[in-house]
């Protein structure tokens, strides 16, 4: 990821170094000529079967778990979605782009925002998934972003015209954010805050978010101590986790050594004060621990730390296999292609949040690449199907903000800038509105398929 980064870098760069932010704005106005904003609105006829990229996906995966896989993402057209980026990004990549590139998400859908705390302990709600994260032509998440607000509007039953509207105001606010962060210095858009107390006032409208304040008080008291005592228990007088399969099991002999054996080349790649700290434990237990959707059959681990004076910490250990519209065509994933990946997924969190994960950190271990996080410190999701209609706009308004700040980390990005004007807004949800039948069409065909027996 990083090389493809500084290819995009040494385009902006001239004989007397970068572009001025004035200059690459109008570049992107100059590019409207190009590729006009209207263009990006329209969809061309794919032809592609969208299981048999499934099943590219989950040769990839762990056997015993995709009949759960297949349950969670038969559960609604918004499920399936959240599991299938791979369809998505094949279907971006073969129509009209902007070929304007930043560091993107790859999956910026509504439900790939979360809480988690900061290294200082303060609440924070930004991107929680980096999985897919790769320079990509800016509006790629934005459509993937308003695509979301649509399957979870119909989910909720809002009303058709309502969801147009909002789409269209959820682009306005990426767009009006993009261009006020390219006002201001480069140093002011690296320090931006997403501490909740601070996101209604950086919002570019005034927004209800009073809905926060439960949720955030529940993200406040899941911390470190309540993951030891949700997942684990006294065993012979030691604590181990618990486990129940298939989602959570018992790891082989070969696979624990392996894994202990990598914990400790993660500590390499941590910071010099967390590198100290975890110097202070020991691992006392590994099980394998499924999560999500997406990333459900990966090879996912949780493990057990046990330190001086009896204090416990959990971290995630995650597979980084390679992004998914790569493993799509028939290639064989071992260590020369992975090795790379937890650090591309760790590097993109670091660079996309505003502040990241202390524990954050990679290593790779016989044939896989693995990245390393906190395991559900302070971390917590808004339940969208729970939401009023004005906290549900409120809520896809301040994706919208944070999605914007997040390509402000990219000099490119005021490209964008320059190339969006109110025709953006349009654009965008008209494309949104119509990949949502493609979506379903997609979503009918699984459940044909893989649909768990009544």
């Amino acid at each position: 990821m990083r090389s493809e980064m500084l290819q995009e870098l040494t385009r902006l760069r001239g004989e007397k170094g970068i572009a001025s932010v004035e200059a690459l704005r109008e570049r992107g106005r100059a590019l409207r000529e190009q590729v006009p904003l209207a263009a990006l609105g329209r969809r061309p006829v794919i032809q592609r079967d969208p299981v048999a990229f499934i099943d590219a996906i989950e040769a990839q995966l762990i056997p015993a778990l995709l009949p759960k896989r297949h349950q969670r993402m038969a559960q609604s057209p918004a499920a399936f979605f959240r599991g299938t980026a791979e369809l998505m990004a094949y279907d971006l990549s073969h129509e009209v782009k902007s070929d304007i590139r930043v560091l993107g998400d790859g999956d910026a859908h509504l439900q790939n925002f979360g809480f988690y705390a900061s290294p200082e302990r303060n609440l924070l709600f930004d991107l929680n998934d980096f999985d897919e994260a790769a320079p990509n032509p800016f509006e790629f998440d934005v459509k993937r972003l308003l695509t979301s607000v649509y399957l979870l509007g119909a989910q909720n039953h809002y009303e058709e015209n309502d969801l147009d509207h909002l789409a269209a105001k959820v682009a306005k606010t990426y767009r009006k954010t993009l261009k006020n962060a390219f006002k201001k210095g480069a140093l002011t858009r690296f320090y931006t805050s997403s501490a909740v107390r601070d996101l209604a006032a950086a919002l570019p409208e005034s927004a209800d978010l009073d809905f926060v304040a439960a949720i955030s008080d529940r993200a406040q008291n899941r911390d470190n101590e309540s993951v030891v005592a949700k997942y684990t228990t006294v065993q012979n007088g030691q604590l181990r986790f618990k486990v129940a399969p298939p989602r959570s099991a018992r790891v082989d002999p070969g696979t624990e050594i392996a894994l202990m054996k990598g914990m400790i080349a993660y500590q390499q790649t941590t910071r010099a004060d967390v590198a100290l700290l975890l110097s202070q434990y020991h691992t006392t237990d590994i099980i394998r621990h499924s999560v999500g959707i997406g990333s459900f059959g990966t090879s996912c681990y949780l493990v057990l730390l046990t330190g001086l004076g009896g204090s416990h910490l959990v971290l995630q250990v995650k597979e980084a296999l390679p992004r998914r519209r790569e493993l799509t065509a028939p290639v064989q994933v071992d260590l020369a292609r992975e090795v790379s990946e937890g650090q591309r997924i760790i590097a993109a969190q670091q660079i996309l949040q505003k502040a990241s994960d202390p524990f954050l950190g990679w290593f790779s271990q016989g044939d896989k690449s693995y990245y390393v996080r906190q395991f559900r410190d302070m971390k917590e999701s808004i339940d969208v199907a729970a939401l009023t209609w004005p906290q549900f706009t409120a809520y896809c308004r301040i994706t919208g903000y944070l999605l914007a700040m997040a390509h402000a980390q990219s000099p490119t990005a005021a490209i964008a800038a320059g190339y969006m004007n109110h025709d953006f807004d349009a654009a965008i949800q008209h494309w949104a509105k119509g990949y949502l039948g493609q979506v379903i069409d997609d979503y009918a065909a699984f459940v044909a398929k893989y649909a768990p027996a009544k």
